[in-house]
């Protein structure tokens, strides 16, 4: 049988696309890959070709350059396509589909995987009518988020999580620690800080209250600096950029995971975030906005607390919630969600698998 040739394509440098090692086992890392390097670093992920598009995008930069870069990523990538001649192509996230639509209309109908992770301006007809194109005429459509098909077009999609693959051993470890009765409280949001005023007002809701710790790790941390000094905040924890292996080291080191993004914004409403799954992993609590599909998701399968940023009294009510958890009712809990989580990605990996093999 001939070997297919299966490339992995997206817009986003490959640190940024965490779904890629999930791809990467389930195609046995033999798969090229061609991505957008917007901020000029070495990277690898195991693939037998890395063809990289060097044009950096600073965070805040002009629609025009972007506009540009996508065009000279486009033409990029083609000429990759065409002379390689792949069997299946792999595109993430939205934004990537849309970018090769005609290609992926014309050449490779029903031989490629699109992956939605985002809201993408579904309420523009233009951008909505061309992706309902693409979708159709996709292999598969993957969504990671149930609540997507609320703004998506109709279609038979395929659900992935976002999850990180956390040995039992660890998670034993981290569930005999003494939860209850700590000094400090320890509050983690673990990855890119991008949302400045919101977590503005998070830190205004638990600022200098001895209960708490807050600590905000990862790319952007250091944008929350003048603010807690100008407050004279001394009960937050800064800490910029780290390696991809150190995150479970930190999520070890927290005692309630941080997920307070903001709501009533279609880009926040119905994503599942992935410390949706660290939290329900090693079971530890996550805080939530109101009025999203993480609420719906984490309070209905008891390991989510809403954290409403109006309600002045929600620090107290936060620390009588967490000294009043029930431990080991709130581990099977989680642990029950995982089980409907681990189903679905048995599904997820058997149907991408099939697809490649007969694609």
């Amino acid at each position: 049988m001939k070997k297919k040739k299966v490339c992995f394509i997206t817009t986003r440098n490959i640190f940024n696309t965490t779904c890629l090692p999930r791809y990467a086992k389930i195609l046995n890392d033999d798969f090229d890959i061609i991505y957008w390097d917007q901020h000029g670093i070495e990277e690898n992920c195991g693939a037998n070709n890395h063809y990289k598009f060097e044009y950096k995008m600073p965070y805040g930069k002009g629609k025009l350059k972007k506009a540009i870069g996508y065009l000279k990523f486009k033409n990029f990538a083609i000429n990759i396509i065409k002379k390689n001649k792949y069997d299946s192509l792999i595109l993430l996230p939205t934004q990537t589909g849309l970018l090769f639509s005609k290609l992926l209309m014309t050449k490779y109908k029903g031989r490629f995987i699109l992956d939605i992770r985002d809201y993408t301006a579904e309420n523009n007809i233009l951008i909505y009518q061309l992706e309902k194109k693409v979708i159709h005429s996709s292999g598969i459509t993957v969504i990671t988020s149930p609540a997507y098909k609320t703004f998506l077009p109709k279609h038979e999609y395929l659900i992935s999580h976002n999850i990180t693959k956390i040995d039992q051993e660890v998670i034993n470890m981290y569930r005999k620690r003494t939860n209850i009765d700590k000094e400090k409280i320890v509050i983690s949001c673990i990855g890119s800080i991008r949302f400045i005023d919101q977590f503005k007002k998070v830190i205004q809701s638990f600022a200098n209250d001895d209960r708490f710790e807050l600590r905000f790790i990862g790319r952007g941390s250091e944008n929350l600096n003048d603010y807690c000094m100008e407050k004279s905040i001394k009960n937050v924890m800064l800490k910029g950029r780290f390696n991809s292996e150190d995150t479970i080291g930190y999520y070890l080191d927290t005692d309630i995971i941080m997920n307070l993004y903001g709501n009533n914004n279609p880009f926040l409403d119905y994503a599942l975030s992935n410390k949706l799954y660290y939290a329900a992993t090693l079971g530890i609590p996550i805080l939530v906005c109101p009025n999203t599909y993480m609420e719906d998701v984490t309070v209905s399968n008891g390991f989510g607390f809403t954290y409403d940023l109006d309600n002045p009294q929600m620090s107290d009510k936060l620390y009588e919630y967490y000294q009043s958890i029930d431990w080991d009712k709130f581990y099977n809990k989680s642990d029950k969600y995982m089980e409907s989580v681990n189903m679905d990605e048995n599904i997820f990996m058997k149907s991408i698998r099939d697809f490649i093999k007969g694609g």
